[in-house]
């Protein structure tokens, strides 16, 4: 072909490209979430933003209530449902309420988890069970509760499922002890590509986003269950390491990437585990090195 036909190739397939803005928009779609504050209020917000009607749930009566009033007092559609992600029924039952109010679902984020730094030799069988059962049977059923209801909508939709950087092993750097959430996240990502080839015939995108460390008010409370247990040296030492890993103040820096997932861009996407931690597998380099440019230390 000539270079007239093939720059014709790529111009006539430019008037098919839909605007940005519609790309990114929501309006019309019902969401659920999982989780009620930290990284879920952020998604939440960001998802009711770009116009989506959203229906979250966690176990916590007092958060969901006063997430759900501040995301109101933003103008956004949205409806809380108390919900314990460990139990399947209750997972259903969220998305039962979520169809009740607005209709069959489109995008599901099952944010809700928790976690617990515990030596290998201490874990507890029910806090294993706590941790596996919030972080990965809670995500594996809301998932099936809304997929259910994307295939009677016959609408498609979009699967974020969310897993943490732990689940390549990552975890307290040079402390450890985060063997369950290894686990339930690494069960996650495996979740993730299992559903995806399932749900795709179904107009189903599913993806995950595995954020790194982020400042929450959950991570802020597990922290503090070990300090009691470990004592006045596990802060000294989880205090000099943490500063040597990246951890976002907003988890914002990781909402906007799971609206991306939830949006037209990743129509071409399945089963893919995008990771957003800060770059914590590098190591950054501090000083311009550089003989050649200004600025540079040996200038």
């Amino acid at each position: 072909m000539d270079k007239e036909t093939l720059f014709d190739l790529s111009a006539d397939n430019l008037d098919d490209v839909k605007p940005i803005a519609e790309v990114f928009d929501l309006s019309g779609k019902v969401a659920v979430v999982t989780g009620t504050v930290g990284l879920a209020m952020f998604v939440i917000n960001r998802l009711a933003e770009c116009g989506a009607s959203v229906v979250f749930g966690g176990r916590s009566e007092e958060w969901g209530e006063m997430t759900e009033q501040l995301m109101k007092e933003r103008g956004y559609h949205i409806a809380y449902k108390q919900t314990d992600v460990r139990k399947a029924g209750d997972c259903e039952a969220l998305v039962a309420f979520a169809e009740e109010k607005y209709g069959t679902v489109d995008i599901v984020v099952p944010v809700a988890a928790t976690w617990a730094a515990r030596a290998f030799v201490d874990v507890k069988e029910d806090e294993w069970d706590d941790i596996l059962d919030t972080d990965l049977k809670g995500q594996y059923f809301t998932v099936q509760a809304a997929a259910r209801s994307m295939i009677k909508g016959k609408k498609g939709g979009k699967v974020v499922t969310i897993a943490s950087v732990a689940y390549r092993g990552d975890d307290i750097l040079k402390i450890a002890m985060m063997t369950p959430y290894n686990a339930a996240k690494a069960g996650v990502t495996g979740v993730t590509k299992g559903i995806a080839k399932e749900l795709k015939q179904y107009g189903i995108n599913v993806n995950c986003v595995a954020p790194g460390g982020m400042l929450t008010p959950g991570a802020i409370m597990n922290n503090r269950s070990s300090s009691e247990i470990y004592g006045p040296k596990w802060d000294e030492v989880v205090a000099k390491c943490g500063s040597e890993t990246p951890c976002t103040p907003n988890p914002d820096d990781v909402a906007r990437m799971v609206l991306v997932m939830c949006s037209d861009v990743s129509d071409f996407m399945y089963g893919q585990t995008i990771e957003v931690d800060g770059g914590s597998q590098f190591s950054f380099q501090e000083s311009p090195w550089s003989y050649t440019m200004d600025g540079g230390a040996h200038a």
